[in-house]
């Protein structure tokens, strides 16, 4: 994970708060691939993700890969992903705009069909007690 938020493809902003040290990572820390054989078909970070979730008893693993998604599952470890993060975020008041936040993620590339934006949408209008 930490290698890819140093990759250059991670955005700009991202990638030079890593760089800087200055990101919200407090640790980092490495897992030993033993287990590669069970997921090989998995990036090498998604891979080390779930290892590391496994072994600290993670309350929450985020991962966005559908794959990924899939094996923690059946390891029945507690996942999340971005789109839950934020969503949760917006519940507890963390985000304000919540509709321009997911405009911004699709913007920056991040893919959400059109059925899963308005069941986003339509949950948020439904706590906010709005029908339309």
């Amino acid at each position: 994970m930490h290698e890819e938020l140093k990759d250059a493809k991670t955005p700009e902003t991202v990638r030079c708060r890593v760089l800087a040290g200055t990101s919200c990572l407090v640790e980092v820390r490495t897992v030993q691939e033993t287990q590669t054989t069970m997921f090989p078909v998995l990036h090498r970070g998604e891979r080390e993700a779930i290892l590391l979730a496994e072994a600290l008893r993670a309350d929450v693993l985020l991962i966005d890969e559908q794959v990924g998604r899939t094996i923690a599952l059946s390891r029945n470890l507690p996942l999340s992903g971005t789109l839950g993060v934020l969503e949760q975020a917006d519940r507890t008041g963390f985000v304000s705009d919540f509709p321009q936040v997911l405009q911004r993620l699709k913007a920056s590339g991040f893919f959400i069909t059109e059925a899963l934006e308005q069941q986003l949408l339509g949950r948020r209008r439904a706590r906010e007690g709005r029908s339309s």
